[in-house]
C-alpha cells in the first residue's frame, strides 16, 4: 500500500507541472514561472465553503462524510476534516488505496464492486482502513463475503437504494431481502443504507431541486422503517449530495450527507441554485494564444476543460466576462467569442469558470492554491487518473 502510493507520488513528480518546481512560493499567479493551463483554487472560498458545510451538518444532527472525488487531494481532505467530517467517501478502489496510504483511514466506498482484479486490490485497502463497503445485489455482496473470508475481517455493508435516479441501487422494497441475505453472510455485517439523488440536476428550478431531496429522504425514511420492523438496526443512513443535503436534517431520519462539489463548487453547482457566484473556488488559467476581435483562442481545450455542457452555461465561460462562451473545444483549443471591450491579445491570461469541477481534478497532477492573487500552495491531486 505505501509503496504504491509512494511510487504513484513519484509518477507525479515525473509530469512535467504548471509550476515551475524551483519556484519559491509564494508567486503572484501571473507569474510566467506558473505555465498554463493551471488549476487554481481561491482558498479563502474553499475553506469558507467547507466551514459552511460542516455548520449545516453539525446544525441539523448531521454526520458529515465529503465525497472525495471532487478534489482528489488530502490536503483538502485533510481540511474537511479538521473542520468536522466524520470521514470520506471514496468512488473507485484506488481513490481509497491513495487516501488510506495517506493516513486518511475512515473511508466509505460507494460504488458496487466487481471483478477478481478489484477485489484483490480491495482486499488490501480492507486490511488497512476502516473501509465500509456498498452493495445493490447479492453478487456484490458474495464478492464482499469472499474478501472477508480472504482476510479475516468483518465487513460493514450499506445497501444502495434506487430513490429516483435509475443509475444503482436495489428498489426500495428489494432491500430488506438483500439485507438478511447480508446478515447471514460470514464476514460481512449489514450497517444501513445509502442512496444519491444525481437526477436533482435535472430539475425543474430550484423548488423542482427541493422536492427531489423531499423524495430522496421519505424514500430512505420508508426503507429505514421496513428494516426496522424486520428486526435490522440501520446504523447509517447515508444521502444528500451538494443539491441535497441542505434540505435533510436528523428528523427525516437520514444521519449523514455527502456531498461533494461543495468543496469548490461550479457552473452546474450554480445552475442548480446550489451556491452563490462567489462561492465558486476553481478557475483553470488559460493563455490566449490567438485573436481576432472577439475570436478568442486559449490553451485550453476539451483534455483540460473536459466536453461536458451545461443547458444554461454551454461549456463554461471567463471569470469576470459572463457574456463570453465558448464556440468550440477541441483537443488543445479553446475557441471563444468574447464580445465587448476590452479585447483581449495574445499573451492576455484569463481565468475560466468550471461546468463540472470534479472531472478537472481527475486531469491534473497538481493544483494551485491561491489568496488575493498569490500561489500560496502547492496541492498534489493524490488520486488524479485513479479510475480503477
Amino acid at each position: 500500500m505505501t509503496g504504491a502510493a509512494d511510487a504513484d507520488a513519484a509518477a507525479a513528480r515525473q509530469l512535467p507541472l504548471p509550476l515551475d518546481p524551483a519556484a519559491v512560493l509564494p508567486v503572484p499567479a501571473g507569474d510566467q514561472r506558473l505555465d498554463t493551463p493551471a488549476m487554481l483554487i481561491d482558498l479563502d472560498i474553499a475553506e469558507a465553503n467547507i466551514a459552511k458545510m460542516a455548520a449545516f451538518a453539525s446544525r441539523s444532527g448531521l454526520q458529515l462524510r465529503p465525497h472525495l472525488k471532487t478534489h482528489k487531494a488530502a490536503a483538502m481532505a485533510r481540511r474537511q476534516l479538521t473542520a468536522g467530517a466524520a470521514g470520506l467517501c471514496a468512488a473507485t478502489v484506488t481513490e481509497a488505496a491513495v487516501f488510506a496510504a495517506s493516513g486518511i483511514t475512515d473511508l466509505t466506498l460507494a460504488y458496487p464492486v466487481v471483478g477478481e482484479r478489484k477485489l484483490g486490490r480491495l482486499a488490501a485497502v480492507c486490511e488497512a482502513a476502516d473501509m465500509t463497503l456498498v452493495a445493490d445485489s447479492v453478487e456484490v455482496a458474495d464478492g464482499y463475503a469472499g474478501i472477508a473470508r480472504r482476510i479475516g475481517h468483518t465487513l460493514r455493508v450499506l445497501i444502495e437504494v434506487d430513490s429516483g435516479m435509475h443509475r444503482a441501487g436495489a428498489p426500495p422494497d428489494a432491500v430488506p431481502k438483500l439485507a438478511r441475505h447480508i446478515s447471514a453472510c460470514a464476514g460481512l455485517e449489514f450497517h444501513g443504507i445509502l442512496t444519491h439523488a444525481g437526477h436533482a440536476h435535472n430539475a425543474d428550478g430550484q423548488l423542482g431541486v427541493e422536492r427531489i431531496a423531499r423524495q430522496e429522504a421519505a424514500v430512505m425514511g420508508a426503507v429505514r422503517e421496513d428494516l426496522e420492523q424486520a428486526g435490522h438496526e440501520v446504523a447509517v443512513v447515508s444521502a444528500g449530495s451538494s443539491l441535497t443535503a441542505r434540505y435533510m436534517t436528523a428528523a427525516d431520519g437520514i444521519t449523514e450527507i455527502r456531498p461533494g462539489t461543495y468543496i469548490y463548487n461550479d457552473l452546474r453547482t450554480l445552475g442548480c441554485w446550489s451556491c452563490t457566484p462567489d462561492e465558486i473556488a476553481a478557475t483553470m488559467l488559460a493563455t490566449v494564444v490567438s485573436a481576432d476581435g472577439s475570436r478568442v483562442t486559449v490553451d485550453a481545450g476539451n483534455k483540460t476543460l473536459t466536453a461536458t455542457r451545461d443547458p444554461a452555461y454551454g461549456t463554461g465561460h471567463l471569470l469576470g466576462r459572463p457574456a463570453s462562451s465558448f464556440t468550440l473545444l477541441s483537443e488543445e483549443h479553446g475557441l471563444l467569442d468574447v464580445p465587448g471591450p476590452p479585447q483581449l491579445r495574445v499573451g492576455d491570461r484569463v481565468q475560466i469558470l468550471p461546468i463540472h469541477v470534479c472531472a478537472w481534478s481527475d486531469l491534473q497532477p497538481e493544483i494551485y492554491g491561491v489568496r488575493r492573487g498569490q500561489v500560496v500552495e502547492r496541492i498534489r491531486v493524490d488520486a488524479f487518473r485513479h479510475s480503477l
